[in-house]
Order: structure tokens, then sequence, then C-alpha cells
């Protein structure tokens, strides 16, 4: 048996199969391998790979934010903190904060989950404090619009979402440390059959009050990351450039993602290991006639932090505890 090795350099089939990883953090080795084109084996001895490098980390279950009908946000602009760890762990103080990059010119980009919009204003100005930025930019996530696979968005829209049952909030608790922990186990640890299980994460799945949260840390795999802000001209259909923008190159643009109060701004994300592939993409999202600018940005630090919604996924263990249903609402934005 051979040990594993170290990752020296990410490939295309190492970034696809992240890709698939991020699309549904369960797949089975099996149907990685059929569309990866490779043997399980090879599947497999990636994976490993990948994770010793620390390119892939723990993949984590939660309730879904629909259920929950929490709000994602996001809060950027220049730093003037002098110190990046002190900042990350100001950041870190709040129970919203779930994500911290770094990146040229010393701007930060702070990604947040809120219970509700109202706290909105007061999560701002924790931020702006926090991390000493006078004039941030403020941006309300849309999500649910058909850009980006169901995972990017944490579940299915729904107007309503049957109420998770005590085994159902057992499996995800169970999943805390290992979202592909193989049913065998989650019975084990849940104390029910394994049939009972693949049916309870089947239905919580067809039903969309089951998430997944797949980080990693692609520059551990000497992949440079590129954080692109896109300006739109005036009436242009957002939803359909970002498609367009996506199809420039599937494998090395991670995301596109829209804001509801930023009407004329698509937020997206490159890795590559190469600046001459970085380039060139920029280039094609140039030329795309309803772009009027793309300013680019490379990330050099990023941290990321559990929100209110995973912390308390622990508490769910207990069966005593019930959780309201998700009531969708007009002009509601959630993650």
């Amino acid at each position: 048996m051979h040990g594993v090795s170290f990752l020296k350099e990410m490939d295309d089939t190492d970034r696809k199969l992240m890709l698939l990883i991020y699309e549904d953090p369960r797949m089975h080795l099996r149907e990685l391998a059929r569309r990866l084109g490779i043997t399980r084996q090879a599947v497999h001895h990636r994976m490993r790979v990948l994770t010793k490098a620390g390119v892939f980390r723990t993949i984590k279950a939660a309730i879904s934010n629909y259920y929950l009908d929490g709000v994602p946000v996001a809060v950027w602009g220049k730093s003037n903190a002098a110190s990046a760890e002190e900042t990350f762990e100001s950041l870190g103080g709040s129970e919203f904060t779930t994500c911290v990059r770094v990146a040229g010119g010393n701007d930060l980009f702070v990604a947040g989950y809120l219970r509700d919009i109202s706290e909105l204003s007061s999560y701002v100005e924790f931020v702006k404090k926090a991390a000493e930025m006078p004039e941030p930019t403020v941006g309300i996530l849309c999500v649910g619009d058909g850009i980006n696979p169901l995972s990017f968005d944490g579940g299915m829209r729904k107007q309503s979402h049957k109420e998770l049952s005590p085994i159902d909030l057992k499996i995800i608790a169970s999943l805390q440390d290992d979202a592909r922990k193989p049913i065998a186990e989650i019975a084990d640890a849940v104390g029910v059959s394994a049939k009972t299980v693949r049916c309870h994460l089947e239905a919580m799945r067809r039903e969309g009050s089951l998430d997944f949260d797949s980080p990693w840390d692609v520059p551990s795999g000497e992949d440079m990351v590129t954080m692109i802000y896109v300006n739109l001209r005036r009436g242009a259909d957002k939803v359909k450039v970002a498609r367009r923008l996506l199809s420039i190159d599937r494998i090395h643009i991670m995301y596109m993602r829209q804001f509801s109060n930023l009407p004329c701004l698509l937020l997206g994300l490159i890795y590559s290991n190469k600046m001459t592939e970085i380039r060139k993409i920029l280039g094609a999202i140039e030329d795309d006639e309803d772009v009027l600018s793309v300013t680019p940005n490379l990330i050099y630090f990023e941290r990321l932090y559990p929100a209110w919604d995973y912390r308390q996924t622990a508490a769910y263990q207990d069966p005593s505890k019930t959780f309201r249903k998700h009531h969708a609402r007009h002009g509601r934005i959630t993650r």
C-alpha cells in the first residue's frame, strides 16, 4: 500500500473533485469516480492527499438556512487595523460572523449570517469597529436564484418546511464532526436502524431542511484565490449575466453571487495556480457586453467561524427542544 503523497500542485481533476464535494458532500466515491473518469481508489487517494495538505477541512452538517429563516450578509472595505490576527479574533467575537478574508491593500471581506434583518445595522457597526473599517460596503446576499447549485445556498427554498423530528435533530448533530460519515456509523450514534437513517436523510434533503458546510483552504493546494467585483450596466439581468460568466470557465470560477441591495454588482471567486489563466478569465469577463468593469483582488488569508446556526447544532440532540418552522416572508433574503 502506498502512503499519502504530499500535494505539490493541484490539477484540474482536484478542482473538479472539490466542486463535486461542495455540490454534494455525501456523494459516494463510486459516483465521484464516474463523474471524474477515474477509479474509486484514485478518488480516495486524491481526497486523502487534499485532506493531508489542508485543502479539505471537516465537512459539517446543520439545519438549513431556509429552515432557520436567517439572513446572509457581507461587509467589505479597507481596514486600518495593524494586526490581521487581532482583527480575526475581534471579528470572531460575534456569533454572526462566518468568514473573514484578507486581500491586497488590507481589504477585508466579512461574511455574516443573521437571525433577522433587524440585526443588520448593529452587526455592520460591530464590523466597522472590530475591523477598523470606516467606510464599508454592505450587501444582502440573494440565494435560490438559480445561479449556483442549491448546496451553495444552504438547501432548497420552500414556502414551508416539515418540522424536524427528534431523530432528525440527532442525525444532524451526529454529522457535526464528519458529514461524510457512513450510514452505519450514524445509525449507531443515533440508536436507530440504517434504513431509518437513510429515510430521514433523504427526506431532510428533499425538504431542504438539511445543509452542509464544505470549507476548504485552496492556498494549501498552491492555488491563488482572487475575489472579483463585477460592475454591470444599469438594467442588466444579473442572473443571466452571472450564468454567462460562470460558463467562461466552470472549473476555475467557483461561484458568482448577487446582492438584493446592490443592483449593478456581482461578486465572484476565481482560483488557479497560473496567473495567465486568471488574466484570461478576467479578460473574458471584461469582454461581456453587460460588464462595465472588473476589480480583482488576491486573497492572502481566510478565517472561518461557526456561526450561531452551527454552534447550536450540538444541542439538537436534546429531544425536548423544539424549533420553529420556516415561513416565507415577502422580500426576505436568506442564505
